[in-house]
């Protein structure tokens, strides 16, 4: 995306600041203390992925600290999750992905130090190489489903609306065994079981 499309897409640069806020959280150094919010819906996003992070624990831990290619396996979660419809649940499983292999774990923080900054410079690296890719994935594939949802305004009007409990569980279960059968294929595909 060149700097004179950034500049005169609104849509793009709110999706951009709001992947940014949330990656960057995301993938900072443990015990680095917690950066506030840009926006409303940076906060709620934050919210509700930390949300579907403690609900799906067991899940998303495998995934904390991850070493590989970090691009490479948000991409094929993406090819899987929003393929062929998108919808709030479905956006937010990916960045919630997308979130945990950015964050590292305090056992592996520690080893790392250990071995210098080169991990951490690798997770700022892939960080904005995320931001880049789900920027251009979203707003390339699904641009007039985000647009007929009023933007990041329906984002927060979406996870703002009482729905029932038992309605998100429902949801985010659909979503995990998408992200679980793209996990396990991805590792089978690595290392040949």
């Amino acid at each position: 995306v060149s700097d004179s499309q950034r500049m005169g897409d609104p849509l793009l640069e709110r999706t951009r600041r709001l992947l940014t806020d949330y990656l960057t959280f995301c993938a900072r150094e443990p015990g680095t203390p917690e950066p506030p919010p840009g926006s409303t819906e940076a906060a709620l996003l934050r919210s509700v992925a930390g949300e579907v992070q403690e609900n799906y624990q067991e899940f998303f831990s495998s995934f904390l600290g991850y070493q590989g290619n970090r691009l490479e396996l948000v991409t094929r979660m993406v090819d899987v999750v929003l393929s062929d419809t998108i919808n709030w649940g479905r956006l937010v499983l990916v960045l919630t992905f997308a979130g945990t292999l950015l964050k590292q774990g305090p056992c592996k923080a520690t080893k790392q130090k250990r071995r210098g900054r080169g991990n951490q410079s690798q997770v700022t690296r892939d960080c904005q190489l995320i931001v880049d890719f789900l920027c251009s994935r979203i707003l390339g594939q699904h641009r007039s489903w985000l647009e007929a949802q009023d933007g990041w305004d329906g984002f927060c009007d979406f996870f703002k609306s009482p729905f029932p409990l038992c309605f998100w569980r429902l949801v985010i279960k659909t979503l995990l065994y998408c992200l679980i059968a793209t996990a396990t294929l991805y590792v089978w595909k690595q290392f040949r079981f």
